[in-house]
């Protein structure tokens, strides 16, 4: 017997404690591995029974992975922390449990699972105060590195003071072996483990440090770097990884612990330790059953995901502009020697399908519009080119999907303004609509197209909207400014003009209605132009200011005459900004109508009963709060789809509406704040998808495409 002692003591005393735990734990893996399965199985399914009840729609497959969509209600809240607190319980079992089978096997003890597992349950109590102490001691060197950023700004001071705190609380997980081999309390393990760390305490926390912590961490990176963006394996690789540090990190502490206990001990305490590890006859390892527990979880979750026998709603989700570069100083130049075109965080402002079933976004702001075309059906790869002309700027671009997959693009031609677009004569200023065809790749002006406005006064506030007409032409909407008359009444007019082709080479102009309505800076989600199968326009007017709907319907397609109504009057409340509106026309030329409704921020949906929609019916179709403005499509069943973002709830919603019966599905997170901008539009499969701005500050936003499959 002391023959055995004297060999396992030599055997631990030699230097390279994490690499020769390492060594020892892959040789010895499959019998270490038991405990953390044995503990934490029955945790992970317990918990993911008790997630799929609680979920409750709120969940999907995005890009071929689980995920809980929007912000968690309190049921999950709890279920996290129930979840935590019993995962930090398995720790304390599991990780003392596999200290008594590796310290077994290093000194030459064949120990039980059974009896390890039942020696470390004993030693709970202790375990949680050791728990405790070690959550207090990194937590104050967290806070502590923090009140020195906060009061001084000094980084590398705050990260020094840290780490050097973080290195002095190390002993803390060498606690865990006195614990688990010795029976000591808590206080007991703390004293044990600094006295045995004396002389050598840096060694110790460095070894610590990097074998129980940063290594396994850096493994977990490591990994799911290399898998990022494949299905299903990130989080198969996660769990796996997650089970398999256990083994490594307890070896490591009792390798150490045992190496440090032949170095300041005695030969007593030694042979203590070994006797009283709880011995038993020899037991065959099994490999299959061990593996196939140690991949069980991610078998079940990659078929549940596969499968999806729930039915989560199933979403493709690419960051467009996840890699783009944000700096606004670095100008590039195009082959044509004009600078390339970029994207702002407001620039969004529709989405077609455009020609062979490549999505289109038009953009515009402050700078000449731009199409942002999507080269795949996933919208990784992107062409981002100018739409209008150099100079073209003042008013924002409008534009419409022609039946051959084109589209038609509104532009201003100024005169009188220097390169930046800055009025030099008030005079001679002069700005003339026209408009643009465009294809995937590039714009042209409208051949034979003539003006179609011309705009005298640079103070006059225009909004267009342009929408195709059913047998190949184009209707073209304008909102605009009106003198104030006797009665100090803001004021503006709105004129149609119809189109026989796409060119627009024979405009027809007409001034229909004067509407109360207060002009707003972004306009361009208030004024929507429609036309029916029998080709009468309809336009909807939503007052930004106030949330008041206006719709003019024409009685014939020249729209000699038209009739106007109101089915939302408003508020006088100044709204937040988010308001907005979105207008269909359905085949009997009744408008349908989805509208931020400003007075308490539901998203509603207007069922006209007539053209102009003086009587209508009104579903609510999200909660009230805060929510931003929608996008309305009808889908190839014949029902209407309407997708916003609910800001409370951090969601971005699809309703799907059969009449006026609608069902609500979240599809993907706002992972910031979003607010920014959402467009919709059906694809060459009949899928919506949907294009938004995930918006967290100038900064820090990204250009989002959503897809429900």
């Amino acid at each position: 017997m002391d023959d055995r002692h004297t060999y396992a003591r030599n055997k631990v005393r030699r230097q390279g404690v994490v690499w020769r735990a390492y060594a020892f734990t892959a040789r010895n893996l499959i019998r270490l591995l038991a405990p953390a399965l044995l503990v934490f199985l029955p945790i992970g399914l317990l918990a993911v029974t008790v997630l799929v009840v609680l979920v409750d729609g709120s969940a999907a497959v995005v890009n071929g992975d689980f995920e809980l969509v929007g912000r968690p209600e309190p049921p999950l809240l709890g279920w996290a922390a129930a979840v935590l607190v019993v995962s930090v319980a398995g720790q304390a079992v599991a990780l003392p449990a596999t200290v008594v089978l590796a310290a077994g096997l290093l000194v030459g003890r064949n120990v039980s699972i059974s009896g390890a597992l039942r020696a470390a349950a004993r030693r709970l109590p202790a375990m949680a105060v050791l728990v405790l102490v070690g959550v207090v001691a990194f937590t104050a060197a967290l806070a502590a590195g923090l009140g020195i950023l906060v009061w001084i700004g000094a980084q590398v001071t705050a990260y020094a003071v840290m780490a050097v705190l973080a290195l002095f609380a190390m002993p803390c997980l060498l606690a865990v072996a006195p614990v688990a081999l010795e029976g000591r309390s808590a206080k007991g393990a703390l004293a044990r483990a600094y006295r045995l760390t004396a002389g050598a305490s840096g060694a110790t926390a460095f070894t610590l440090a990097f074998g129980v912590a940063l290594f396994p961490m850096l493994a977990a990176q490591a990994a799911n770097r290399a898998v990022s963006g494949l299905p299903v394996v990130p989080a198969v690789a996660g769990c796996v990884l997650a089970l398999v540090a256990v083994p490594f990190q307890a070896a490591v502490i009792a390798r150490l612990f045992l190496h440090r206990l032949v170095v300041k001990g005695t030969i007593a305490e030694f042979k203590k330790i070994v006797d009283g590890l709880p011995e038993s006859a020899p037991r065959p390892a099994r490999p299959v059953r061990v593996l196939a527990a140690l991949l069980l979880p991610g078998l079940l979750y990659g078929g549940a995901v596969l499968i999806n026998p729930l039915g989560w709603p199933e979403v493709s989700e690419t960051a467009v502009t996840e890699t783009w570069p944000r700096d606004p100083d670095s100008e590039a130049f195009g082959e044509d020697g004009r600078p390339k075109p970029e994207l702002g965080a407001s620039d969004l402002r529709a989405l077609y399908a455009g020609q062979g079933g490549r999505m289109v976004m038009l953009m515009d702001d402050f700078e000449p519009a731009k199409l942002l075309t999507c080269m795949d059906s996933t919208c990784t790869r992107t062409r981002f080119t100018w739409a209008e002309p150099v100079g073209a700027r003042g008013y924002t671009a409008a534009g419409a999907r022609l039946a051959d997959g084109r589209l038609v693009v509104s532009t201003w031609a100024q005169e009188g303004t220097d390169e930046d677009g800055l009025v030099l004569h008030l005079d001679k200023w002069r700005a003339r609509l026209g408009l643009l065809l465009c294809d995937a790749t590039a714009c042209v002006p409208a051949p034979g197209g003539r003006p179609i406005t011309e705009v005298t006064s640079s103070r006059q506030d225009r909004t267009v909207a342009l929408a195709a007409r059913p047998g190949g032409g184009l209707l073209v909407a304008q909102s605009y400014t009106l003198p104030l008359g006797e009665r100090d009444i803001a004021e503006e007019g709105l004129s149609i003009t119809t189109c026989d082709d796409p060119a627009c080479t024979r405009p027809r102009t007409k001034e229909v209605a004067k509407l109360p309505v207060s002009r707003y800076r972004d306009e361009h989600r208030g004024l929507i132009a429609g036309v029916g199968p029998d080709d009468r326009p309809v336009v909807l007017r939503f007052d930004l200011e106030t949330g008041a709907v206006f719709v003019i319907s024409c009685d014939d397609p020249a729209c000699a005459r038209a009739r106007v109504g109101r089915p939302v009057r408003g508020s006088a409340d100044y709204p937040d900004g988010q308001a907005g509106a979105a207008m269909l026309v359905r085949a009997d030329g009744r408008p349908l109508i989805a509208y931020l409704d400003v007075r308490d921020g539901a998203i509603k949906l207007l069922d006209c009963r007539t053209r102009a929609c003086s009587q209508a019916g009104t579903t609510t179709l999200s909660e009230p709060g805060h929510n931003a403005a929608p996008a309305m499509v009808p889908d190839r069943d014949g029902r209407v789809l309407v997708a916003y973002q609910d800001l409370d709830r951090e969601q971005v919603v699809i309703a799907t509406c059969t009449g006026t019966r609608c069902t609500r599905t979240p599809v993907t997170t706002i992972r910031r704040s979003g607010g920014h901008g959402l467009a919709m539009a059906l694809d060459g499969r009949g899928r919506p998808v949907l294009a938004w701005v995930d918006f967290g500050g100038w900064g820090d936003w990204d250009l989002v495409v959503t897809t429900p499959l």
